[in-house]
Formats: C-alpha cells, structure tokens, sequence
C-alpha cells in the first residue's frame, strides 16, 4: 500500500511547535545505543546534539508479520506514531502533555519516527488507579483506536503519565485488540461518561471537515472510523468500550 502522501501530509504539518523543531533539527551526536525494552520493531535509541533522547522506528524495520495480525500493514506503524502525536496536539491539553513528542525523520539513510524519550518507567500500574491521568489517556485510546496499550506502552515517573508506541492505533471495525488497559480500567471504575472538555473537543473535531488536519494524514478508511468514532462517543456521552473500534 502506497502512504506516500499521508507521509508527506505529516512532514508538511510537523514542525509547528518548538519541541518538534528541535527534533526535526538537531544533529545526532553519536552512534545509536541499545533499548532497554525493545518491541517487535527494530528501533534506535540515539542522541540528539542538545542531549534529548530519542528512538527511531524506521519504516523498513517494521515487523511484517506482527503488523499484518493487527490488520496494519507494513508501512502504517511508523506513520501511526506519528499521527498520534499529531493529534494530541491537535487536541490540546491535557493529551498534548499526555504523548510523547513524534515526527517523522530520516536517520542513516531510514525514513522513521522519530520520539522523544519520556520519562519514568514502564510496567507501572499505578496510572491505572489515577483518575487524572486515567481518564483522559483512556479517552484518547477510545478516540485513536489504540490496540495495544498495556504497561509496556507508557511510562509513570510517579508523578506523570506519557503515552508511548501509537503504531498499533487508528484501527477500523473488525480489527483485532490486543490490549487497552487504560480504558479498560475507565470502564471498571465506572468512569465512561464523558466529561465537559472531552464533548468539547469531540464536537471541534467533527465540525472540522479535515478532522483537525488529522484527515489527510492518514489513509481514507482509516480517518473515517476516527469519525465515525468520535461521532458515536458524542452521541453516547461515554468512551467507547474496548474493542469497540
């Protein structure tokens, strides 16, 4: 499947922030160092020359076969991570500050995505007993489809939450989950009605005809089950239920 325009959609659109400038211009000062909790997708984690850590996920290091199970394809994941990003910003606070920083970079002759390392650590299921970083990374998942969010998929430094990994996001109907803890857990405390800022930014996304620039980033069917998505969580004043892509 050709993203060729989705890809070069995200790289005219990326760059509008501070945090992203410096991702997308500062050199890389030395070789890449190894992960201490590498995916299935070959990623590097390197140096940037103002010292912020990053990981690169190139598009040729996809895992294929995992991609293809999640109904992805070879070329959606490092896209995916990226469009997360994008619409966290597009969202505002309190996602922007819930996801980690992503654009699209080329390293070594790879074309990837590009993240900026988030603090704390992973396998924490403290966040999960938090309302306030529960309930709005929940109802993001809900919105972008997030089929694999389990510990490993975040980080919690005690006192912060970062969202981490959105390739296996933007899922369609029928597409398979693998995990979703975090709305999950939105669900077990009883907690899936909607809150004032939630509708707010549901009803700004849908009144948008590009779906905040969102639209052209990713593939057709794709941006309209984010649609059709934020349309049925609007309708229903709740956070969809896992799985309920």
């Amino acid at each position: 499947m050709n993203i060729d325009s989705q890809i070069e959609a995200v790289r005219a659109a990326q760059g509008t922030l501070a945090i992203e400038r410096g991702m997308l211009a500062e050199a890389f000062a030395g070789p890449p160092a190894p992960t201490s909790s590498p995916g299935v997708n070959a990623t590097k984690r390197l140096v940037l020359s103002d010292g912020a850590v990053v990981f690169h996920k190139p598009f040729s290091g996809v895992h294929v076969a995992n991609a293809l199970a999640y109904g992805q394809t070879a070329e959606t994941p490092p896209l995916h991570d990226a469009v997360g990003w994008r619409l966290a910003a597009a969202l505002g606070e309190p996602w922007q500050g819930l996801v980690s920083p992503c654009v699209l970079r080329d390293y070594a002759g790879e074309d990837g995505a590009l993240s900026l390392q988030a603090p704390g650590w992973p396998g924490d299921l403290a966040p999960t007993l938090n309302p306030t970083w529960c309930l709005p990374a929940a109802f993001l998942d809900s919105l972008i489809a997030q089929q694999d969010r389990h510990a490993g998929n975040w980080r919690w430094d005690g006192n912060r939450l970062t969202l981490i990994d959105h390739g296996y996001a933007f899922a369609r109907p029928d597409d398979i989950l693998n995990h979703t803890d975090l709305l999950a857990a939105r669900h077990s405390h009883g907690a899936t009605a909607l809150l004032a800022g939630e509708r707010q930014v549901l009803k700004r996304l849908l009144d948008d005809a590009g779906l905040l620039g969102i639209a052209s980033l990713l593939i057709s069917d794709r941006a309209r089950a984010l649609r059709e998505r934020a349309r049925q969580m609007l309708a229903r004043d709740e956070v969809l239920r896992p799985g309920e892509f």
